[in-house]
């Protein structure tokens, strides 16, 4: 088989595979990584008042309780999380043909059929440093395959 596309972060090594893993779950690990979320009337996320998410890149992985409905990535988490502009998602296009999946989260969390929505935060920081990697050196390939990654795996890590 034709080897993945890669920058700094080797997926095609099963070591770096295995250490990725448990740099994301020392992550999930800390109660401090994790933030509630709300669906903000009429197209919004938002962070409940007075409190923010870390203005620095990474993903984030959306959960319903403990369940992990999503994964994103963004260059500023507090921004695509928590402001009109970046968690708008098109929503409020009256000529849009579809719909992102975040704009059924906010939905589904404004009639009630997701409950205790959450987010939990990754920031590159952090990654970087649990992967031995500067994180000014993630490529673009980087940044989009981490995020495939977790989506892929998002069901096997355990959750606060």
């Amino acid at each position: 088989m034709a080897e993945l596309v890669v920058g700094r972060v080797n997926f095609n090594d099963l070591h770096v595979v295995a250490l990725f893993d448990k740099v994301v779950q020392a992550s999930l690990d800390r109660p401090a990584t994790y933030f509630p979320l709300r669906f903000k009337p009429g197209f919004y996320f938002s962070a409940p008042p007075g409190t923010a998410f870390p203005s620095e890149g990474g993903w984030y992985i959306i959960l319903a309780g403990r369940t992990p409905v999503y994964v994103g990535q963004a260059d500023d988490l507090n921004s695509r999380l928590n402001s009109n502009q970046g968690s708008l998602d098109n929503f409020a296009k009256k000529d849009r043909t579809s719909d992102a999946e975040r704009n059924f989260l906010k939905r589904f969390a404004e009639i009630g059929l997701i409950l205790d929505l959450r987010v939990c935060l990754i920031t590159r920081a952090a990654l970087s440093s649990g992967l031995n990697i500067p994180a000014s050196t993630f490529a673009k390939v980087d940044v989009d395959n981490i995020e495939k990654v977790l989506n892929i795996l998002r069901a096997t890590f355990r959750y606060q």
